[in-house]
C-alpha cells in the first residue's frame, strides 16, 4: 500500500502534507456563526466574480476561517479572499475600502482533496479534521490559527473538487 493510500484509509481523504511560506489574502469578510452564510452571499451578489477579476495570475479563491478578538462568542471570521489582488482591478472596481487583508503564516499544511464538496465537506467535518490530522502524525498548529477552504480557478458549483488546509505541527514528545 503506498504512502497516500494509507493516508486516504486513515482519513477517508486523500491527503498531502507541504510546507508553504507566510502570505497574504484580500477579499471579502464577515463574522460568522458559519462560513457558509459569508459563501452563499458572496456567490450569489457577484462578489465571487469580483474576486475572480481583481485576482492576479492565481484565480483560487480562499475562503480562511479565522479566531477574532471582535467576534463574539461561537462566532468567528471568514474572509473570501485571493492572492495579489491586482491593484489596478481593485481601484478600478472602487473595492479599496471595502476589502479586507489578512496575513497567513508559514507553516506545514495537511491537504484534504475533496472530491466534491456537497458531500464531502459535511463529512470532512462529522469526521472531525482535527482528529484525522492526529491520524496522520500531527496537530493542529495554533500559532497559524485559522484553516483554509480552497477553491481553483475550475470551481464553479458545489459539485466541483475543492481542498480543504489545516496548518500542522509534530507533536511534541511527550518525555
Amino acid at each position: 500500500m503506498s504512502h497516500e493510500e494509507y493516508n486516504k484509509a486513515l482519513t477517508g481523504f486523500s491527503t498531502r502534507c507541504e510546507r508553504l511560506p507566510a502570505f497574504d489574502l484580500t477579499g471579502f469578510t464577515k463574522i460568522v456563526p458559519s462560513g457558509g452564510e459569508l459563501y452563499d452571499e458572496v456567490r450569489s451578489d457577484g462578489r465571487w466574480e469580483v474576486l475572480r477579476d481583481i485576482a492576479g495570475d492565481d484565480k483560487t479563491i480562499y475562503g480562511v476561517a479565522s479566531h477574532d478578538k471582535d467576534a463574539p462568542k461561537d462566532r468567528y471570521r471568514y474572509t473570501l479572499a485571493v492572492k495579489e489582488p491586482s491593484e489596478d482591478h481593485v481601484r478600478n472596481a472602487g473595492l479599496g475600502a471595502s476589502l479586507f487583508s489578512i496575513h497567513i503564516r508559514e507553516s506545514e499544511w495537511i491537504v484534504f482533496e475533496l472530491e466534491n464538496m456537497t458531500t464531502d465537506f459535511g463529512k470532512l467535518w462529522q469526521d472531525n479534521p482535527y482528529n484525522l490530522v492526529k491520524k496522520l502524525g500531527w496537530e493542529f498548529n495554533p500559532a497559524v490559527g485559522l484553516h483554509i477552504d480552497v477553491y481553483p480557478p475550475s470551481y464553479s458549483s458545489n459539485d466541483d473538487p475543492m481542498q480543504f488546509m489545516m496548518p500542522v505541527r509534530r507533536p511534541a514528545s511527550s518525555s
